[in-house]
């Protein structure tokens, strides 16, 4: 998504809040999807279209999955070459409506879905040979279980979901499924993301006011040890920056403020208020409008985009990916935050130069 305008500083120094009402919105897309590990390639001419039972699984590049495509072509392919759907082994988790839609659609290979904007979901096939396959599938804004596409796909060494594989391959409990939002310095421009993928796989992103780049791939660990250097500490519904001997860092967001943050994840749109939010500069701003919202600025206002890629944070505050806004008090000059609307008082305050 290319957004309309320039790109905000990376730091806004509280002086600066002085002579201006808001900042200036980021540029470029922050991506919330992971990237497929495996790569996509045609499905063999010889191949026969049924496994013998004394042959080995394919390789994933055999398979002709790709990611994004859609759940019904994937499956379709699948059964073409004598996957089964994994009808034994754990049971659907029918306790989940998604669960109980997919399979009244006629999936009856789903295990499990994870409540998240993402709304990802599992899937096992199995073969002649016994070998099962895990296929990883999200609504990617589409908003109904009728339009699932591909996320991910792997491999099982035996029987058991792909979670509880990846748990006894790092010594990792998964603490959650999909994507979560944090951000340790509280400013725009500072925000980072984590995505779990349902086989352990993890992203975890820094969201610039310019650019995003992925600082860790790979399973996860508790801590993750980025590219940067930083160990990501996880424990229940927050994240922290912690030394190599476990204690959090102190001094991300002000003097002595220990490096933490909750983790955030998307909401329903159902969720997110109307009205019109702001980072605290100039005029550009956000405009919510029941499932939609675009931006504007002094030029006029932009496209429409799904409601569906902001994130609610707390009461009048939502994330893009890249930058907070809030719906500000009347009158009140000031900056958005992860912890809501800061006047250029308290803003002063907070940073030790009152």
């Amino acid at each position: 998504m290319k957004r309309p305008f320039r790109s905000l500083p990376t730091r806004v120094s509280a002086a600066a809040l002085l002579g201006f009402v808001g900042f200036v919105a980021g540029c470029t897309n922050a991506t919330g999807t992971s990237s497929q590990a495996n790569a996509a390639a045609p499905v063999s001419q010889t191949a026969p279209a049924q496994a013998s039972s004394k042959e080995t699984a394919q390789s994933s590049d055999q398979l002709g999955l790709e990611e994004n495509m859609p759940y019904e072509d994937a499956r379709n392919r699948l059964l073409h070459q004598g996957w089964e759907p994994r009808t034994d082994g754990d049971a659907p988790n029918l306790n989940d409506s998604t669960v109980r839609e997919l399979v009244d659609l006629g999936y009856p290979e789903v295990k499990d879905c994870a409540g998240t904007g993402l709304g990802p979901c599992l899937f096992e096939f199995v073969n002649q040979a016994g070998e099962v396959l895990d296929v990883s599938t999200i609504q990617n804004g589409s908003g109904t279980n009728r339009e699932r596409f591909v996320w991910h796909w792997s491999f099982e060494d035996g029987a058991g979901t792909g979670q509880a594989q990846a748990a006894a391959s790092t010594g990792a409990a998964l603490p959650f499924f999909g994507e979560r939002f944090f951000n340790f310095y509280g400013g725009n421009g500072t925000g980072e993301s984590i995505i779990i993928e349902l086989d352990g796989a993890t992203t975890v992103s820094a969201h610039g006011t310019e650019s995003s780049s992925v600082i860790y791939r790979g399973q996860f660990s508790n801590p993750i040890v980025t590219s940067e250097g930083e160990r990501l500490q996880i424990e229940g519904d927050r994240i922290s920056m912690v030394s190599a001997n476990g204690q959090v860092i102190r001094g991300c967001s002000g003097e002595n403020k220990p490096c933490e943050s909750g983790l955030y994840e998307a909401t329903t749109s159902a969720s997110i208020p109307d009205g019109y939010y702001v980072l605290g500069g100039t005029d550009q701003g956000l405009e919510v409008s029941g499932d939609r919202y675009r931006y504007y600025d002094e030029m006029g206002s932009y496209d429409w985009y799904p409601l569906s890629n902001l994130t609610l944070i707390q009461d009048n505050v939502v994330f893009d990916g890249e930058n907070y806004w809030c719906i500000p008090p009347k009158g009140e000059a000031g900056v958005c935050t992860e912890n809501g609307w800061r006047s250029v008082q308290e803003s002063l305050s907070e940073q030790g130069k009152s």
